[in-house]
């Protein structure tokens, strides 16, 4: 009829997707109106950590969990690296079969005056400066046991942590470092029979 006003419901033949839109933002709203704030937040804290958690096990500079090995006062734990520890007779085992160069990260002046036999002196407080002239000498298709003085010298790690930026893939450090390869009387350049196991000043 002419002057009637246009049909106001929509046309059947034109599928909308408003049941579903409009039904999914009801629900989320009802939701949001019904749970009480505590529990949001600790639904978001939940999903913080668990993204943390895998960002911190993917990156190779991550903080490890557990304690120290035999609990041990010395480096906190979550100031060590994430590199592989090993005690004096794994290293002794790698050393007697040749299956990995040793790095002295030491004082060149303790190098020099007993080091492990075959150890390649790589004294970390002057990393900057000798790098350049000793990669040749660091291997990547071997493993590396790095060493320092004892419990409390953090040389080995930071060097361990030089490395990896370096994508040095097999590295270990040596457990108590010098102080437990001596105390066990393994063999030294000085002692190739066995070193008496004098006690090392720890740095």
């Amino acid at each position: 009829m002419a002057g009637s006003l246009p049909d106001s419901k929509p046309n059947a033949q034109t599928p909308s997707s408003c049941p579903i839109v409009c039904g999914g933002a009801r629900l989320l709203s009802w939701a949001a109106l019904r749970v009480p704030h505590a529990l949001r937040a600790a639904a978001l804290l939940l999903v913080t950590l668990v993204a943390a958690a895998v960002y911190n096990a993917a990156t190779p500079f991550g903080i490890p969990w557990g304690p120290s090995p035999d609990n041990r006062v010395g480096i906190p734990r979550v100031f060590e690296s994430r590199l592989p520890q090993i005690d004096a007779a794994k290293a002794l085992s790698l050393y007697e079969a040749g299956e990995a160069l040793f790095v002295d990260s030491r004082d060149e002046d303790d190098y020099e005056r007993d080091h492990i036999p075959g150890a390649v002196s790589a004294p970390m407080r002057r990393w900057a400066e000798i790098w350049p002239d000793i990669e040749s000498e660091f291997p990547r298709d071997r493993l590396l046991v790095l060493y320092c003085y004892g419990a409390h010298c953090g040389l080995s790690t930071r060097q361990g942590k030089e490395l990896l930026r370096q994508e040095y893939g097999k590295l270990v450090v040596l457990d108590y470092g010098w102080s437990a390869w001596t105390d066990h009387g393994h063999p030294t350049v000085e002692h190739p029979e066995g070193h008496p196991g004098e006690a090392e000043g720890e740095h």
